[in-house]
């Protein structure tokens, strides 16, 4: 999907999008569509409600074309770019039914309730998702028409223009996470997990260093490395460095910090998860994938920060060298750590994750994602994640960009008291609750490995893997978190 913009009308357009203010008269900027529409249509009242999508077919020329008309509401101030994501997914299903080639959209412009930039940046990094699809392994591949999106425009403007291309860009982030998110795990493994990172780093323009087993064993990730135990892949610590800002990166400065976790299959371990949940279980690196998408978004898009990231992959099986429910396991901190379940196996890698990049990374601050606990996800679903953080400006930092990026956040409490059920008799920490909160805990137990660094914890578990399909939303991977991370970065 290509985006431009033009201040001529498409000849070769075969669909005319135009958005208005719902139950006003429909108007054109063009006049050439306006005189199609009022040889067909004039006098005719369109009555509408906000988020309504109207398809006609109209004579232009010695041709038809579609002609879609999109109402919004341009009054209702607190869901502007809510309602404007979901109208250009809900436009993306219809141009796929249309099969439509070449798209003029006629009066972006007159959309100035919002700054246009933005909006053609909201624009292009959601259209594209209509038409993502994961069937590589099919024999019938999916046969969406290649379009073409020509945006009308008074005046060329290359900031325009740049916005059109950042949005596409970050759309390509999310395709990528999704992809990733997709695989299945035979071909998905931590290594083919680290090459694809290479691979990325390559193409859009970042560093990427993989440590193996030994490397790991050397640095202490003990935690990390017996989490993958018991499988037959070797587990693999994915570090990316991003160096947007040159002058700031040469002269010694912090960059951020950005953790994804990366179980690139989750068996439970000995505390083995029932079979029907473990279908998806592939889909645990999810947080990983968010990170390697919006990394590879903030290179496409030369954004001028620094940013390292970090996912430690590996997977959760069972064999006879497999850690066991109740053994003690000591983290890259120095902390001990009392195994209540195997299945609490996110926790162990992320936090040697964090005690890498507090050691070794010149980072400031953290912010990790993880599709963490089954308690998030039962709480709040799949309309938002849970956000854990004892520290307040990062919170107000995170959602802040919550509008922006059309990626819902609820933060969940941490008191002190919570801490009293992470504490195990036997050694440091329990990695399960002992006293029930499960999602705060887990928060909790990632949060005694920050030290003196700002951190938050995302748990988007209920977010990364969706069962129905919907505008926009193929049954997989939704990359989740790649805008998160993206404008939590960039702003």
């Amino acid at each position: 999907m290509t985006f431009q913009t033009t201040k001529t009308f498409c000849q070769d357009a075969d669909t005319v999008i135009s958005f208005f203010q719902y139950n006003s008269s429909v108007t054109f900027t063009c006049p050439e569509i306006t005189l199609a529409y009022e040889n067909a249509f004039g006098g005719d009242i369109l009555n509408t409600k906000s988020g309504d999508i109207h398809t006609l077919r109209m004579r232009y020329s010695n041709h038809f074309i579609n002609l879609i008309l999109i109402g919004l509401d341009f009054s209702d101030s607190d869901h502007l770019l809510e309602n404007f994501r979901k109208a250009t997914l809900k436009l993306g299903t219809r141009l796929n039914e249309l099969n439509s080639g070449v798209v003029f959209i006629d009066n972006f412009e007159s959309l100035n309730y919002i700054d246009n930039k933005e909006l053609a940046r909201q624009f292009a990094s959601a259209l594209p998702l209509c038409d993502y699809t994961f069937d590589k392994y099919k024999a019938k591949k999916a046969d969406y028409t290649k379009k073409s999106i020509f945006v009308h425009v008074s005046e060329e403007s290359s900031a325009l223009e740049d916005a059109f291309s950042e949005g596409a860009n970050i759309a390509k982030g999310i395709c990528i996470a999704r992809d990733l998110t997709n695989e299945p795990s035979d071909i998905l493994t931590p290594e083919e997990l680290a090459n694809r990172a290479v691979s990325f780093g390559n193409e859009y323009g970042f560093e990427v260093e993989v440590f193996d087993k030994e490397a790991c064993e050397k640095m202490g990730m003990t935690a990390f490395l017996t989490v993958s135990r018991g499988c037959a892949y070797e587990p693999k610590l994915i570090v990316m460095r991003y160096h947007g800002d040159k002058d700031s990166y040469n002269a010694g400065n912090a960059s951020m910090g950005v953790i994804g976790k990366g179980l690139c299959y989750d068996s439970g371990g000995l505390f083995l998860k029932s079979g029907a949940s473990m279908e998806h279980s592939k889909a645990d690196m999810a947080g990983g994938a968010a990170v390697i998408g919006a990394m590879c978004a903030l290179a496409m898009n030369k954004v001028k920060k620094n940013v390292t990231a970090v996912v430690a992959a590996c997977e959760n099986m069972l064999d006879g060298n497999g850690y066991r429910n109740g053994d003690i396991v000591h983290t890259m901190a120095g902390k001990s750590v009392f195994v209540g379940s195997t299945d609490a196996e996110g926790r162990l890698t992320l936090a040697d994750a964090i005690t890498y990049m507090i050691q070794h990374e010149n980072v400031d601050n953290i912010i990790e994602l993880s599709t963490l606990t089954g308690s998030c996800a039962n709480f709040f679903s799949d309309v938002c994640c849970g956000v854990l953080t004892t520290d307040d400006k990062l919170f107000e930092k995170l959602s802040a960009n919550s509008d922006i990026c059309g990626e819902k956040y609820w933060r969940i409490p941490h008191f002190d008291e919570y801490r009293e059920f992470i504490k195990s008799d036997v050694a440091d920490l329990h990695n399960t609750s002992t006293s029930g909160a499960g999602g705060i805990c887990a928060g909790l137990f990632l949060d005694e490995f920050k030290e003196d660094k700002p951190f938050v914890h995302l748990d988007i578990a209920g977010m990364t893997f969706t069962s129905k399909k919907r505008d926009g939303y193929p049954k997989g991977g939704t990359g989740y978190g790649v805008k998160t991370v993206y404008n939590y970065i960039k702003e």
